[in-house]
């Protein structure tokens, strides 16, 4: 999967990146950095790729209306399995895509079963909550300090 997320593009790559959001969930450290050395890819070639993605995708697409989520969601998942990892989101200024993301975000984004370009069933995390997790993360901040911090 992680091999994928650096080669693959379109629904491809988004269906990777959404697996990989899952999969790291129920890994430690020392397995993520095992499953980036089988893939043949450091961390910071895939924090720079995610970071990339965002970057390159300011707006929703219709082509791959999850892509954004998916790329929000690895993040933190990556931010959580691997503490170092938050600097290297800092260095490749993730809080700015960030805040692109919550900027732009559209409905067609809030829903995770589609019947073509129809959203049929809400998330029931929403995309703003997911970067505001992120950006938490990424400041190393708190929950419960979340309303203090103006984010």
């Amino acid at each position: 999967v992680l091999k994928d997320i650096m080669s693959e593009e379109e629904k491809c790559l988004e269906v990777a990146i959404g697996l990989a959001a899952q999969v790291l969930r129920f890994t430690n450290a020392s397995e993520f950095h095992d499953a980036l050395a089988w893939a043949g890819t450091e961390m910071s070639e895939l924090a720079a790729k995610l970071v990339q993605i965002l970057r390159n995708d300011p707006n929703p697409s219709v082509k791959v209306p999850r892509m954004r989520r998916f790329v929000v969601e690895l993040v933190i998942t990556m931010m959580q399995v691997e503490t170092q990892s938050r600097e290297l989101f800092k260095k490749l200024e993730l809080e700015k895509e960030l805040k692109c993301v919550l900027e732009t975000t559209s409905e067609l984004e809030c829903f995770n079963v589609f019947s073509g370009s129809v959203g049929l069933s809400p998330h029931t995390t929403t995309l703003h909550s997911l970067v505001d997790t992120a950006h938490e993360l990424l400041n190393n901040v708190s929950s419960h300090n979340t309303a203090e911090s103006g984010w």
